[in-house]
């Protein structure tokens, strides 16, 4: 029996890169290495950290929410784990898309004090990562991501443009003449 020669189709599928366009592992790097028991020690930490704002029942109104924000801060800082916008968002038992539209009143609240209350929760946060940064502790692009994304702050610059030249004043035809009359005598003079 004949040996088949590989096609031009089969060769390609043989030499593909195992990382890059079109390879097996596109983004290898985007995934946490979890070879150490270390590593997989913190993921689990985090999950159960994530799993008890998830299970949180819905609060149901602004006094519970206010109730909820202040347990989910308390928490954070008897167990010492960082809190996050993403994670005091799903410990109100909702989505976090939800409790973004209370902020920003796409979506109608408990109260129109509502919002004035999620925006107050993120002022707390957004301080303490203010306060992370300062000490070391959260690298500064990573503060300048949350707060553009968070707390909206934008980078801008602003540009004052003015004129090099002095304005050009509009004459009628006979100012004009009376001009070069004028500047015609004090040549001669």
């Amino acid at each position: 029996m004949a040996t088949k020669k590989p096609t031009a189709i089969a060769k390609a599928k043989d030499n593909r890169p195992e990382t890059g366009r079109g390879g097996k592992r596109n983004f290898p790097s985007c995934l946490p290495d979890l070879s150490s028991d270390e590593d997989r020690a913190l993921v689990s930490q985090l999950l159960t950290e994530v799993l008890v704002e998830y299970r949180q029942p819905k609060v149901k109104s602004d006094e519970e929410l206010k109730e909820r924000i202040n347990d989910y801060y308390a928490r954070c800082a008897q167990t010492g784990q960082t809190p996050t916008v993403e994670e005091l968002f799903l410990s109100t038992g909702y989505a976090i898309s939800t409790v973004k539209d209370w902020e920003y009143g796409r979506r109608k609240g408990f109260s129109p004090e509502t919002a004035a209350i999620i925006k107050k929760a993120k002022g707390f946060m957004q301080t303490f990562d203010a306060k992370l940064v300062v000490s070391g502790k959260l690298n500064f692009l990573a503060y300048c991501f949350r707060a553009k994304n968070y707390y909206g702050m934008v980078d801008k610059q602003e540009m004052v443009l003015t004129p090099n030249q002095p304005q050009i004043e509009v004459l009628s035809p006979e100012q004009l003449q009376q001009k070069y009359i004028e500047a015609s005598d004090f040549e001669a003079k």
